[in-house]
């Protein structure tokens, strides 16, 4: 009997490609971000170093928000998560109801 071989296999197969700590997504994004932030703030003529600082906050907000646990910064702006559940109710429709209770109120005597 022919004994099976072991393969190696690449570690990396599954995983996003990691540029540091962010993954391949987040670094584009973040890039995308800083360049947008950056032309807009340019355009509106805050100068050079206001612009940097607007592109850097555009981008470190995408990498919070997109990151492996976004929901740690949108559980402190949407605390409590809706408890949906199934219901059946019969439907009736408002034209075939009948007038039940309809009192005319009169304001003089």
């Amino acid at each position: 009997m022919k004994q099976k071989e072991i393969k190696p296999v690449n570690q990396s197969l599954g995983k996003s490609a990691a540029i540091g700590i962010f993954t391949g997504f987040q670094f584009a994004i973040a890039i995308g971000s800083f360049g947008c932030g950056f032309f807009l703030a340019f355009l509106l003529g805050v100068g050079m170093i206001w612009s940097i600082l607007i592109g850097l906050w555009f981008s470190a907000t995408t990498i919070s928000l997109s990151g492996k646990r976004p929901y740690l910064f949108w559980s402190r702006i949407f605390p409590a998560v809706p408890n949906w559940t199934r219901g059946y109710v019969k439907y009736s429709s408002p034209l075939d109801k009948k007038k039940v209770g309809s009192k005319k109120i009169r304001l003089w005597h």
